[in-house]
């Protein structure tokens, strides 16, 4: 199952497994095509990652108990885990838009609560910008790519709270030297 798949399934069964509507069969089930998805999923060294990998230890056995009609005991709290490390990986997730020309190229990265944008000329070897929006408004550009300058003049971020009010940050860049 994919990740569409796997939000679908949880959606779906959400308010079955809080009410405890489902047998226990049933609910092994839908842990195990959750389990699958973060077994193939969360590898590696990141910090979910080993999370994951020290919460399926062998010697932390998670069984599920059933009563005489068949339904589980603590379901609910048997699969939540699951559930809550599926949501994570989904929050953690990397989205990636990319827009070209005939000249430049422009990416915008998102993952958790930074904006990664980076941005190159297409005559350029390879040479790139690259600069970090955080949560806070500020802009930070990476210390292993170029001076954005050689780009662009100025970069300005503006983010809008809850309340409606805006926070606007501003970067600019000078190509000569400013008396």
């Amino acid at each position: 199952m994919g990740e569409e798949e796997i939000i679908k399934l949880i959606k779906s069964k959400s308010q079955a497994v809080a009410e405890n509507l489902l047998l226990t069969p049933e609910l092994t089930k839908i842990k195990e095509q959750i389990e699958k998805f973060l077994d193939q999923n969360l590898k590696g060294d990141g910090l979910l990652s080993l999370r994951y990998r020290k919460f399926k230890l062998p010697n932390k056995q998670r069984t599920l108990w059933s009563d005489t009609s068949g339904f589980p005991i603590g379901g609910e709290n048997w699969i939540k885990p699951y559930i809550d490390f599926f949501e994570q990986y989904i929050t953690e997730k990397k989205i990636v838009n990319r827009l070209e020309d005939e000249k430049l190229w422009v990416e915008s990265r998102t993952r958790g609560n930074e904006q990664h944008l980076l941005i190159g000329d297409k005559q350029n070897d390879g040479q790139k910008v690259h600069l970090v929006f955080g949560e806070t408004g500020e802009i930070r550009i990476d210390k292993k790519d170029q001076p954005p300058a050689e780009v662009f003049r100025k970069v300005e971020s503006v983010l809008t709270k809850s309340d409606g009010d805006t926070v606007k940050s501003t970067l600019e860049f000078f190509r000569d030297k400013v008396d």
